[in-house]
């Protein structure tokens, strides 16, 4: 059981062990080759794209020198729409239950997660865990698992396991591949299941839900919950991210102001000492913050004691 308020920061590393790539690798799969022959960029055409339009945002991708597709669109609004059209494509082919459930993950701490939630805990009690997650990512894989696990784990209604979810907060800061059909939507958008296959209106539906924000812009409706979940939280794990300055100011690691403690710990796996210490330097509100070089799954295993309140 998770017993002290604990939030957990999802950066792209920690939907990897599920297929999901980084912001590096999705930006070179969305470049890939010319349109006529990348399988990626196709379900584009069916959209309506125009080929010639399609073609000119690749090759403006790829010689823009961001590092990914997202900060790239922050300043390229002339391709957002085909933009977001591109990564929904991308990410929902990817977006397969047997990705997360096979036997072939490495390092699955979603298991392991879920073994910590569920230790001892019968399922009218599961949302009593004091946890909260803050995501960064598009895919749905977290909240997915979640609802599988928990409708096979405890032979729950559909119904019963939605309901004991939404009582742990979910928030996808940069908007996600849309809702999932077990989930209540506040738009009326449709339903975009997991396993689609990136077909044209599921693209479409999840494109509408991706939101590329402006760097100078700090307050939004998501980042502004994302802050209130940090600051009643005793516990803060940030799981393969980035620390890229933007999204910790987003978090409000630079003003916000506490009256209670706050344990921070992280991952860095891939990150130099330096931005390690970039990250001290710029962050005091992160002071004493304890990074380690290891993947996530270990991370969790070797370091956090959730039982600790």
């Amino acid at each position: 059981m998770v017993k002290a308020e604990t939030v957990l920061v999802l950066g792209a590393g920690a939907s990897a062990p599920f297929g999901f790539p980084t912001g590096q690798r999705l930006k070179a799969q969305i470049c890939g080759k010319p349109i006529d022959v990348n399988t990626n960029l196709n379900p584009l055409v069916s959209l309506g794209f125009a080929r010639d339009d399609i073609e000119e945002f690749r090759v403006a991708l790829k010689k823009s020198g961001r590092p990914s597709v997202d900060a790239f669109l922050e300043y390229r609004e002339d391709f957002v729409p085909i933009g977001k059209a591109a990564i929904a494509s991308t990410l929902l082919r990817l977006e397969n239950t047997d990705a997360i459930f096979g036997g072939q993950v490495e390092g699955n701490w979603y298991d392991y997660l879920f073994g910590i939630l569920s230790d001892g805990m019968p399922f009218d009690e599961f949302d009593k865990n004091k946890l909260s997650i803050i995501t960064f990512n598009y895919d749905r894989s977290i909240e997915h698992y979640l609802f599988t696990v928990l409708k096979h784990s405890y032979k729950k209604s559909e119904k019963e396991c939605a309901e004991k979810l939404s009582q742990i907060p979910i928030v996808h800061v940069h908007g996600s591949l849309g809702n999932l059909e077990w989930q209540t939507s506040t738009t009326g958008a449709p339903p975009v299941p997991y396993d689609s296959e990136a077909k044209r209106g599921h693209i479409k539906s999840a494109a509408e839900n991706i939101q590329i924000i402006p760097e100078s812009k700090m307050d939004t409706k998501e980042f502004l919950r994302a802050r209130k979940l940090i600051l009643r939280a005793q516990r803060l794990l940030f799981l393969g991210f980035g620390y890229h300055p933007t999204n910790l100011r987003r978090l409000g690691m630079d003003f916000m102001e506490r009256k209670t403690p706050l344990d921070v710990e992280g991952t860095y796996l891939g990150l130099s000492h330096e931005r390690e210490y970039e990250v001290q330097r710029l962050y005091p509100f992160l002071t004493p913050i304890t990074l380690v070089r290891e993947d996530v799954y270990t991370f969790l295993h070797n370091h956090v004691i959730f039982s600790k309140v």
